[in-house]
């Protein structure tokens, strides 16, 4: 994995941080309307601290939105920048999300994943994640336990 430095979003964060999730969702657009595209600018300003962010130097390189859920801790919105992916900067923030979690006494991590996209539940699956019911109409509901000894 490439060196990152990942920290908590800021409100001075929002431009850079709704540009990258714009970056690499619009292009699904054409078939589908990817939920994250809902974070503009102005949407990630109003919730920067449900960010978190990873930094190459002063270059964003990933990010990933996150907090508490009824079910446990929500993690949604992955993004990382095409020139940095498979290096390990969506596994790390995801792991950052995991020890914030745990941090925070949640025991189970929840995500909806779009079932047409195979590399999302690949990526998610091979990080012990498990696919737990059906989100209707175009999603499936993955959990993984956290915080709890083997």
């Amino acid at each position: 994995m490439s060196f990152v430095r990942i920290r908590q979003g800021h409100a001075l964060d929002a431009v850079a941080v709704s540009g990258l999730v714009q970056q690499v969702y619009q292009p699904f657009s054409a078939d589908f309307p990817p939920t994250a595209l809902k974070w503009t600018s102005a949407a990630v300003r109003a919730l920067p601290a449900s960010w978190l962010l990873a930094h190459d130097e002063n270059k964003l390189v990933g990010v990933v939105r996150q907090g508490p859920d009824p079910e446990g801790h929500t993690l949604d919105s992955l993004a990382v920048a095409t020139e940095w992916r498979r290096r390990g900067i969506g596994t790390a923030l995801v792991a950052a999300v995991e020890e914030l979690a745990v941090a925070a006494c949640a025991r189970q991590m929840i995500i909806a994943l779009r079932d047409v996209l195979a590399a999302n539940t690949a990526f998610f699956t091979a990080l012990d994640y498990r696919m737990a019911r059906p989100l209707p109409p175009h999603h499936h509901i993955f959990t993984k336990e956290i915080g709890t000894s083997l």
